[in-house]
């Protein structure tokens, strides 16, 4: 397996990871934070992911785009770091990430939204779901949904445990979808 990852001259964000074992093309797989897996370093998301994607036909690999950008293993981190934000920069930072996920999402042949109940209903999160699917025109997939209609994480345990091999299901937001070109 291959890959590749893009990250800020700090390092502190991530805007992408690759993972290829062929030449067709690749998932878009969005979660909501970036773990610190790199180009030449998988954690147990990337492994997990591995192998709910690969064998499925027409997919030669996968890219993982996160929500927000900034690295952080544990989501709770990622909250207290954006509470500490001001609206001006978050905005233009959001905005930026969403520039690069759009072009991601016009070449994958499928579109995956694997955030768990980790991404709250809200604004940010109507503009996520429709960059990934370019305004509603492409749909959205996961590999389950959680109790409450969220898109499962692949490292969900117990029950909620996503077997090898099932299919993946189509998703839409409980909420109606905002243009990735609005203003607010």
């Amino acid at each position: 397996m291959m890959g590749s990852a893009e990250f800020s001259p700090c390092g502190q964000h991530r805007f992408r990871l690759d993972r290829w074992w062929s030449d067709e093309p690749r998932a878009l797989v969005c979660m909501r934070n970036p773990s610190t897996a790199g180009a030449d370093r998988n954690d147990p998301t990337i492994c997990r992911l591995r192998a709910l994607l690969q064998g499925r036909p027409g997919i030669g690999g996968f890219t993982v785009v996160n929500a927000d950008d900034r690295i952080a293993t544990d989501p709770r981190d990622l909250e207290v770091w954006l509470a500490g934000q001001d609206v001006a920069t978050m905005k233009v930072m959001r905005q930026a990430n969403l520039v690069r996920l759009l072009p991601l999402a016009k070449a994958a042949p499928v579109r995956i939204a694997a955030w768990g109940n980790l991404l709250a209903p809200g604004l940010h999160a109507d503009r996520v779901t429709a960059a990934l699917s370019l305004d509603g025109a492409r749909p959205l997939h996961a590999f389950a949904l959680t109790g409450d209609g969220a898109p499962i994480h692949p490292l969900a345990r117990g029950r909620s445990r996503i077997p090898l091999g099932m299919p993946l299901v189509e998703w839409r937001a409980a909420r109606s979808l905002v243009s990735t070109a609005e203003e607010g």
